[in-house]
């Protein structure tokens, strides 16, 4: 490296400036081409590195693949070279701050801002798996942001690092947080990239890397149910787990139609005073409702309604054809979105004991010994084999007390983000449930002590339909 007064020169055209960023691999500088007279981003390696021969040869061919290709969102390579014995890249000049420097300015992100930014990151990185290329160093320190669009540098860097072993045979890359577990055993493909973006996405929520966790809601409750479940299925640390591609993940992450990803704005006072009466209203309306619906109560009485006669039987139309048509599903399935993808924890081979027609055996969660879930919730999937209108449900337990949420729909990974209002278990019990579809999910957010550990159990659910519909 040379000096023409007190600027450091490179290659005797690129005068460094300003140090952006540095890294394990490399530090990223802000220069001058004395040349051409314009700004440039300079990536210099890490001096470590440009001692194996064979890392600097599999650099210089990522360069050649690099020299063929841009994407909007990516900073283009210019120029490559040697200084000292040093590789160094040239590439586009990057506007803006790393996303670290963000982060580390502001805190974490508004999710529509960090669904924006890696929705545009997932764009560029789908162009580099189409022309051919993967990434392997995506992460806050290689996304700069300003008032543009996010723009991503580093491509070729990470790929070189892990396709290379040091004389001991380990690969020669230094990990950091956003690197998916595979690279550092010498495997890599689109996956990894995918890896890369969503600890990089959890990092812009929760002002943190995500270390062993998948669940930023864990962290940031407010972040909507399908962002973390797209989180987590992309952290998968098997990569077949893991969306295919960027393009499968950002379809994953893009809002459904009428969703505010913002947290919600707060609410006036009078506002809120005002919804104190019409809330009570409501719930007294519900009760009523529910238990006219349920049987429990009648119209009549001095006060227009009473509690009506027991009733052993179904309701009927006075001709003896029942008004309710009770549905045992064709199948059940465990349903764990926030676990950690091994169906065993939640007894998925006995959740046809739910359906089975026998109150004497039960398909129950697996046991949370401290009685605490650690997540939104646990649940099972009954198949109805056709899509019906339902107007209500039917629930056996052995151990009453743990509540449950209820959603109906033809999309079963689906059903988490339409759960209703909250059910408290009942040793047999009668509830309300409108909707149309084929699959319902029961949803478990609590569990209760059962004497052995604490977990909930089902012996029996049946669907009840509108005979007519």
């Amino acid at each position: 490296m040379q000096t023409r007064g007190s600027v450091l020169l490179v290659d005797g055209r690129y005068e460094l400036e300003r140090e952006l960023t540095r890294g394990p691999s490399v530090a990223v500088w802000r220069a001058r081409d004395a040349l051409l007279g314009r700004t440039v981003t300079l990536e210099v390696v890490h001096p470590s590195l440009a001692d194996d021969p064979a890392f600097t040869e599999r650099l210089a061919e990522q360069a050649r693949a690099m020299a063929r290709f841009s994407a909007p969102g990516l900073a283009r390579l210019l120029d490559t070279g040697v200084e000292d014995g040093v590789p160094f890249l040239v590439r586009d000049e990057l506007d803006g701050i790393t996303l670290r420097e963000r982060l580390r300015a502001d805190g974490p992100l508004e999710p529509g801002r960090a669904l924006a930014i890696a929705g545009a990151v997932l764009e560029t990185v789908d162009a580099v798996h189409e022309a051919g290329m993967v990434h392997l160093a995506i992460g806050p320190d290689t996304i700069f942001v300003g008032d543009g669009a996010p723009r991503l540098t580093e491509l070729g860097i990470g790929a070189a690092l892990a396709r290379g072993t040091s004389a001991d045979g380990r690969p020669t890359i230094l990990e950091p947080d956003t690197v998916a577990p595979e690279v550092s055993r010498g495997i890599a493909d689109r996956r990894s990239d995918v890896y890369s973006v969503g600890a990089t996405l959890f990092e812009m929520l929760a002002g943190e890397p995500p270390g062993d966790r998948t669940s930023v809601r864990s962290i940031r409750p407010e972040i909507p149910r399908r962002v973390d479940r797209a989180i987590a299925h992309a952290l998968a640390e098997d990569p077949g787990e893991r969306y295919a591609d960027a393009r499968a993940f950002a379809r994953a992450l893009r809002p459904t139609e009428h969703e505010d990803v913002e947290a919600p704005a707060s609410r006036g006072v009078v506002r809120t005073w005002l919804a104190i009466p019409i809330v009570v209203v409501v719930a007294a309306a519900a009760v009523i409702a529910a238990g006219l619906w349920l049987g429990r109560l009648e119209v009549g009485g001095p006060l227009g309604i009473r509690a009506a006669e027991p009733s052993p039987a179904e309701p009927s139309d006075g001709s003896g054809t029942p008004t309710v048509e009770s549905i045992r599903p064709v199948s059940a399935t465990a349903f764990d979105p926030l676990g950690d993808g091994a169906v065993t924890d939640e007894n998925e081979s006995i959740a046809p004991n739910a359906i089975d027609g026998d109150l004497t055996t039960a398909w129950h969660t697996e046991d949370y010994f401290d009685s605490l879930l650690h997540k939104d919730g646990v649940g099972i999937v009954f198949d109805l084999g056709q899509t019906r209108r339902l107007t209500g449900f039917r629930l056996w337990t052995p151990h009453p007390g743990f509540v449950f949420h209820l959603a109906v729909g033809d999309d079963p990974d689906a059903l988490v983000d339409r759960i209703g209002a909250p059910f408290t278990a009942e040793p047999e019990m009668r509830g309300p449930l409108s909707g149309t579809g084929r699959y319902v999910l029961v949803w478990i957010t609590t569990v209760v002590d059962t004497g052995d550990g604490h977990r909930a159990e089902i012996s029996e659910f049946r669907a009840l339909a509108d005979p007519d519909a």
